[in-house]
């Protein structure tokens, strides 16, 4: 019984496909397994969380809340300068 070209045709494509996922698949599992090699557990417990205790870094480490309206007019009037 002779074989037919387009069979092994078929044949090599599904080993060359099977092949490439088994070597993506290789190369992302050891890619993954040294990314989360630097990954710990906190030293801190939930649990031990005191309610009076102050944040660490300040109340909000520098951070300066701006109202919604002054970037809406900020950006209206940047817009429509461009226009001029």
């Amino acid at each position: 019984m002779k074989i037919r070209v387009n069979l092994w045709l078929t044949v090599f494509l599904f080993l060359m496909m099977l092949s490439g996922g088994i070597a993506s698949s290789y190369v992302g599992y050891f890619m993954g397994r040294e990314a989360l090699k630097v990954v710990t557990q906190p030293d801190v417990s939930s649990e031990d969380f005191n309610k009076n205790q102050k944040p660490l870094g300040g109340e909000h480490k520098g951070l300066k809340i701006i109202k919604e309206k002054d970037i809406l007019i900020k950006v209206y009037n940047q817009v429509h300068a461009e226009n001029k």
